[in-house]
């Protein structure tokens, strides 16, 4: 059987080779969630926790449509790895036909939920940036279709390129609307900054597209073959779906963890912001580091190399503990890196040092997180997404937001407590994947 040299690269070099551009990626994307914490920071209180409020509840949209159309890049990895170059684009028109059809379910969603979603103290800013995220939000779900594809093919320069002009687009306009300059009033606060983002997917969305579409992809990848496929729509649904419902109640986790605490106050809501604000921030690491290595599995597996995987999930551990231990140097170190960019209010020492404990106690959840992703990332490979999705949102439901809500009711709610459970449940995560991985029962894609 052909195998395409992609396929055989399993090195710490190769892996940073390909995690690299989707590290930079991460970055860019995960920073356009964070800008608008930053601006809005700098702008009210109200405006910064109310959106991030909003956000918490977007993303489950964003992230169910992101794990149902990556399964695209599975499919076309294994693809490539078996130089079956001309099958590798039909997958993908599939889950862009899926997306789309998302857009059924986020408008009336915009419409109806945010008056349910967002707390009542934070509704002047929150509710608008709710309405305009969640009506775009499968917007995303096209864009990850199309970057899913461009991974597995190790094209994943294209995806930087596009992510760091979309990121343009967005700091330009947040800065606009949010403060109103250029006389443009109208959406300052909360709403600008969901405008920018919009805006930013959109681009994002459409540069991709185009290289999609260009001639020499077209020609080796079949991209051309838009035709909606039922049957291979029903296998990528089949592998991606349970997962997608799991983001879903993944971030309906945090999104009650985050209403229960913004319930307590808004200092502790404005703590829980910039703890989650910083948690995605770093994610980047691990988010690319994910990426790649199931574009890395994917292949191996195409090309029938599967011993090799075991190298990738080393190698992969290996990358983020080195990572997390150069984080550490500022979160232990020089914290106020982070805090002066997010705190311009008023503050006692006491909420100043609440929210210094509560950053090393995100340090210690991205340890064990970045493990959770670097395992997730083969058993992706292999398509076995619905998995690692539920078992993520079972354990921060069942040890995160469910603790979290009965604390609440017995009137004993702390912040340090609900990320206390939060640990528990990522390190739960980790043996729960890792016994998934050592079974084997994750290769679920043939070719």
């Amino acid at each position: 059987m052909a195998v395409n040299n992609f396929a055989t690269n399993t090195g710490i070099k190769d892996m940073l080779r390909i995690s690299f551009p989707m590290m930079i990626s991460a970055l860019s994307s995960h920073f356009m969630m964070i800008l608008d914490q930053l601006i809005l920071s700098r702008y009210s209180l109200d405006a910064m926790t109310g959106a991030a409020s909003a956000s918490v509840w977007c993303a489950a949209i964003q992230c169910a449509a992101m794990s149902i159309t990556m399964v695209s890049g599975a499919f076309a990895g294994n693809y490539n790895g078996a130089c079956k170059f001309k099958l590798a684009g039909s997958p993908t028109w599939q889950m862009i036909w899926f997306a789309v059809a998302l857009f059924a379910l986020s408008i009336p969603l915009s419409f109806l939920m945010a008056d349910i979603c967002v707390p009542r103290n934070l509704a002047s800013e929150g509710i608008p940036y709710f309405k305009i995220l969640m009506f775009f939000s499968p917007v995303t779900g096209i864009y990850y279709a199309i970057s899913s594809f461009f991974i597995a093919i190790n094209k994943g320069s294209l995806v930087t390129k596009s992510i760091l002009a979309s990121n343009v687009v967005n700091i330009v306009l947040d800065i606009t609307l949010v403060f109103g300059y250029f006389g443009i009033e109208q959406y300052k606060g909360a709403a600008g900054a969901a405008i920018g983002t919009v805006v930013a997917w959109i681009v994002n969305m459409l540069i991709l597209f185009v290289c999609f579409l260009r001639k020499d992809i077209r020609q080796k990848y079949g991209t051309d073959y838009f035709k909606l496929r039922l049957q291979k729509m029903k296998e990528c649904l089949k592998l991606g779906v349970a997962g997608g419902i799991g983001h879903i109640f993944e971030m309906s986790s945090w999104g009650i963890i985050y209403y229960l605490l913004a319930k307590v106050g808004k200092e502790i809501a404005m703590i829980q912001s910039i703890a989650v604000s910083v948690n995605i921030f770093m994610a980047f690491i691990v988010s690319g580091l994910e990426k790649g290595i199931m574009a890395m599995t994917a292949n191996l597996l195409g090309a029938n190399l599967k011993e090799k995987i075991s190298i990738i999930l080393k190698n992969g551990i290996f990358i983020h503990l080195s990572c997390t231990i150069l984080a550490s140097i500022v979160f232990i170190f020089f914290p106020e890196i982070i805090t002066s960019n997010f705190i311009h209010f008023d503050v006692s020492q006491e909420v100043l040092d609440q929210t210094l404990t509560i950053l090393k106690m995100v340090l210690i959840y991205f340890l064990f997180d970045g493990i959770v992703w670097v395992i997730a990332g083969v058993i992706e490979g292999g398509g076995d997404i619905n998995y690692t999705m539920v078992s993520i949102a079972v354990c921060l439901w069942f040890l995160g937001a469910v603790p979290t809500f009965i604390l609440s009711k017995l009137g004993m709610l702390s912040i340090e407590l609900t990320w206390t459970f939060l640990i528990a449940s990522v390190v739960t995560i980790v043996g729960i994947l890792y016994h998934r991985y050592k079974s084997d029962k994750w290769i679920h894609i043939k070719v």
